[in-house]
């Protein structure tokens, strides 16, 4: 084989991974969507207060602007104003949010069938 042949191969098999690497790293920690894009745009009359996924193509925002906070709906072509409220919601409490674990379930069946 041709030494310049070679050396590009060789640079390639090298280069390749590292920038696989990297990207990878970049989309996973460096430039998530809703997380640091929300916090880069926050301006002095609207923000983006929190932001879920209802899917693949579909999700939910709060928006605060100015004293007036905005639930929006989202998904592939269409964005549509929920609900304008002037507080904002409440909290959900971290025992509300809890999903059971596997034991617990298993567990909840067990006694369903004791009975």
């Amino acid at each position: 084989m041709d030494k310049e042949l070679l050396a590009a191969l060789i640079r390639i098999i090298i280069l390749l991974p590292l920038i696989c690497v990297l990207a990878y790293l970049t989309v996973r920690f460096g430039l998530g969507r809703s997380k640091h894009l929300a916090a880069y745009g926050a301006g002095k009359r609207m923000r983006v207060l929190e932001q879920v996924s209802m899917g693949p193509k579909c999700g939910l925002t709060l928006t605060q602007v100015g004293d007036r906070y905005m639930l929006f709906a989202h998904q592939e072509n269409c964005i549509i104003l929920v609900r304008e409220m002037d507080q904002p919601p409440e909290e959900i409490s971290a025992a509300a949010q809890a999903v059971p674990g596997l034991a617990q379930v298993i567990q909840g069946i067990r006694t369903k069938r004791r009975k």
